[in-house]
């Protein structure tokens, strides 16, 4: 277990600078809390989506990217869609703004490499 805390040690810096601004800028419940479910079922289906169209694993990075930015998109576009909301252009010179956009990438990066394996894995490439 002491190998655990160790490793824990140095993610935590790095997990809380990017869960605080995803506490900024993220999906919010109504009392305030992150609504991980919406978060998570939009994380999904993106990523599922670039899976599906990544041929080869050494495009991770541009999916990645192509995936943080779709999410972005969705962000600005879903409110003007539900609630007939106005355009507003994100906030991307402020620091939190910049924190969910790293937080967008790293979950990106990990979602579309274990699910292009599981492709990998289902359906082989004949």
């Amino acid at each position: 277990m002491e190998i655990v805390d160790m490793i824990w040690g140095y993610i935590a810096p790095v997990w809380n600078w990017l869960v605080a601004g995803l506490a900024v800028h993220g999906p919010l419940t109504a009392g305030g809390e992150i609504n991980w479910m919406f978060l998570a079922l939009q994380m999904g289906v993106i990523a599922l989506v670039m899976a599906l169209l990544m041929q080869q694993f050494g495009a991770i990075l541009i999916f990645t990217v192509l995936g943080a930015i779709v999410h972005v998109v969705v962000d600005i576009v879903l409110p003007m869609v539900r609630a007939d909301a106005g355009f507003a252009l994100p906030p991307v010179t402020e620091m939190p703004y910049l924190q969910y956009i790293a937080f967008l990438a790293v979950g990106y990066f990990v979602a579309i490499t274990v699910l292009s394996i599981i492709k990998g894995v289902l359906l082989p490439r004949r």
